[in-house]
């Protein structure tokens, strides 16, 4: 499964690696997926295939059929995806969600990288103390992987959803997890949740808002010096989640160092060897910048 990096690439004998999610087009996987395979000299090719719900498990099947080396998941598919697994790995049950597809001699083993990226991420851009106060907004299955990554990091967790029984699952998740506290609140709650902020050294978007310019719930935009706003969303760089804070004064970090994070635990289950992360990062930090660039009449 090597070849020579001076050899013409893809052949006929490179295997794939895709990107299933609806949409899937905006995505940097492949970006950084295909720099990491083409340093370890590996016969792989990442690509991005958009696949509308109705289609994910025709689309696993046939995957399968044609010998895919294994598959990211993205929104809005890493719950529905489980079914299709014949293995699930004790994180991707845990979570609840798989992100990463591996066909096997044991079969489709579905595991989940998320939250294991999320907590490396978090730990290098934040370096949470235990007990510290944390507003978690969502209830999909990022806000899943989100709560164990947080129940990891001892943290009290607040989560935040529009309702009652999603909010609740997550919460308990973190819980479980070792979340030191955990308490629910719904939007519609306007002076608990802006409580909840006042409270909270930082606030994770968890949500896919912000990569069409959409804002957040009114309290999660007012944040203050000393704060920080987290945005799960990389792609824009710069969402109004994360603008607003920057414009009161706080700080704030987007999603890319999760999404490295996720990536290279999924690129060593596949090819059993040490991912280059800096090689990853480089490439989707290029990509990323590239992206924001104004486009030329």
């Amino acid at each position: 499964m090597t070849f020579e990096a001076s050899t013409a690439w893809p052949t006929a004998s490179t295997r794939i690696v895709v990107l299933l999610g609806w949409p899937a087009r905006h995505s940097l996987s492949p970006e950084l997926h295909n720099a990491a395979f083409r340093a370890d000299g590996l016969d792989l090719v990442y690509l991005a295939v958009p696949t509308p719900p109705q289609a994910v498990h025709d689309v696993v099947a046939a995957l399968g059929a044609v010998e895919a080396v294994g598959a990211n998941v993205t929104v809005p598919h890493k719950r529905s995806v489980v079914e299709a697994c014949d293995v699930l790995t004790a994180e991707a049950q845990l979570v609840g969600a798989v992100n990463t597809l591996h066909w096997t001699e044991d079969g489709l083993i579905g595991d989940n990288t998320d939250a294991r990226g999320l907590g490396e991420a978090l730990t290098a851009d934040l370096s949470p103390a235990p007990g510290e106060r944390w507003v978690l907004f969502g209830t999909g299955g990022a806000a899943r992987a989100a709560a164990v990554a947080l129940g990891r990091l001892a943290g009290a967790v607040t989560v935040v959803g529009r309702r009652q029984a999603a909010a609740e699952e997550i919460a308990e998740l973190a819980a479980r997890t070792g979340a030191s506290d955990v308490e629910v609140v719904l939007t519609e709650q306007g002076e608990r949740l802006s409580a909840a902020v006042a409270a909270a050294r930082t606030v994770l978007n968890a949500t896919p808002l912000g990569m069409g310019g959409e804002a957040l719930p009114a309290p999660l935009m007012e944040l203050r010096p000393g704060q920080v706003a987290y945005d799960l969303v990389y792609d824009p760089a710069e969402t109004p989640f994360l603008a607003a804070a920057r414009a009161r004064g706080a700080s704030g970090h987007h999603g890319l160092g999760m999404l490295v994070g996720q990536a290279a635990v999924s690129y060593e289950r596949w090819t059993g060897r040490s991912a280059p992360r800096a090689t990853m990062l480089a490439a989707a930090t290029a990509a990323l910048v590239a992206r924001q660039q104004p486009e030329r009449p």
